[in-house]
């Protein structure tokens, strides 16, 4: 016969460290060595443990975030690159993601207000042209 499950300190914290490395509830759940219904089932109930589960989840953000940060900051491109546009999307989306969205409807266009367009807008002669 199993042991019924109790919430205790104990148990609120390992719940606040699986929500630190991201596990999800049934990960969680599992790992405990409980049917994750049942972790549900509490959940519901008790605020503790939803709040387990929350500052574990921060927490782990956090730590993510910094050690992105900490490597942007030691010149880690990438890092700096991913760091950029996930915390401004609106100013550091790719150009080029931008550029395919312009549709042009080339039956109505004629060959040389194209290459007018072309010669105004130099990103848009890249995507059309990738070798200049």
């Amino acid at each position: 016969m199993t042991k019924a499950f109790e919430v205790t300190q104990q148990v609120l914290d390992e719940v606040e460290e699986c929500g630190a490395l991201g596990m999800t509830m049934d990960q969680t759940a599992w790992s405990m060595g409980v049917n994750p219904s049942t972790l549900y089932k509490y959940k519901a109930k008790m605020g503790a443990l939803n709040e387990a589960i929350s500052r574990g989840r921060a927490r782990g953000v956090r730590n993510m975030t910094g050690n992105l940060k900490e490597q942007a900051d030691s010149g880690n491109t990438h890092a700096t690159m991913f760091y950029l546009k996930n915390q401004s999307p609106t100013e550091w989306a790719n150009d080029l993601q931008n550029v395919a969205k312009i549709q042009v409807n080339l039956s109505r266009i004629s060959d040389s207000e194209l290459l007018s367009e072309l010669r105004e807008d130099p990103a848009l002669l890249k995507v059309v042209n990738p070798t200049e």
